[in-house]
């Protein structure tokens, strides 16, 4: 007979690690995503005009803080309603404008 505690516990531990925020192919996080919103917002607008941030800007900090700067991913974990917002393009465009100081 299988003892239940050990069982029980190896449980718990499978439940936490699955409950990570980070995305199941653990490239980017909704913490993340967020952090690009806030810090990018003013950035990724649909209307106006294409400024891009400085490589020390806040915007430009939470880019870099996702793994490969993977915009794909935090594009895909957009809400509706932040797709309506924001411009996709804008966003995959820090990937290049964010890599290195200029």
């Amino acid at each position: 007979m299988v003892p239940v505690k050990p069982v029980f516990l190896f449980l718990l531990l499978c439940t936490i690690i699955s409950l990570d925020p980070v995305a199941a192919d653990g490239t980017c996080t909704e913490e993340q995503k967020a952090n690009i919103v806030f810090h990018c917002r003013e950035y990724i607008k649909k209307k106006g005009p294409v400024i891009p941030p400085s490589y020390l800007d806040e915007c430009c900090v939470a880019v870099r803080a996702v793994p490969n700067r993977d915009m794909e991913c935090i594009i895909r974990l957009l809400s509706n309603k932040q797709k309506k917002k924001y411009d996709e393009t804008k966003i995959r465009r820090f990937h290049d404008l964010c890599e290195t100081e200029n």
